[in-house]
């Protein structure tokens, strides 16, 4: 039960709400992730075995185990970075694509000749600007 002129409150009940959007977003963000990935490991790989080539210490298999190892810790660092990025590509879609999905729901029941609906967002969401500006709308042509 809400207050007069408090407003309700929108709990997160799916974050995923746009799918082409979100996984889109989350697909880029991971392509990127993997390019850099490659790169660093490439770059790695390339200075640890031009650092034992330099010092001739590539029939040493001490310091080739150390250095695989090191490389192979460092890989697989990457690969669990993987997961963080997922989820923080789903958070920050779901500011966007919430607000959207909702937007969309108060657009449509207003063509429908409900002009008494107002949109709601939570705090920290984004699009808050449209949302505003569509109720002003709202308003004013609820007026006489």
């Amino acid at each position: 039960m809400t207050l007069a002129g408090a407003r309700p409150s929108y709990r997160r009940r799916h974050w995923v709400v746009n799918r082409r959007l979100q996984f889109r977003f989350v697909g880029l963000l991971l392509a990127c992730y993997v390019v850099l990935v490659i790169v660093t490991l490439a770059g790695m790989y390339g200075a640890l075995w031009l650092t034992l080539y330099t010092f001739n210490l590539l029939q040493d298999p001490a310091y080739v185990s150390l250095f695989t190892t090191a490389g192979l810790i460092l890989a697989l660092e990457l690969l669990l970075l993987a997961p963080p990025i997922i989820c923080m590509g789903i958070w920050l879609t779901h500011k966007v694509a919430g607000p959207m999905v909702r937007i969309c729901a108060v657009l449509e029941r207003m063509a429908r000749g409900h002009l008494g609906t107002r949109i709601t967002l939570r705090k920290g969401d984004a699009l808050i600007e449209v949302a505003e500006a569509i109720n002003h709308l709202a308003d004013s042509l609820q007026k006489p």
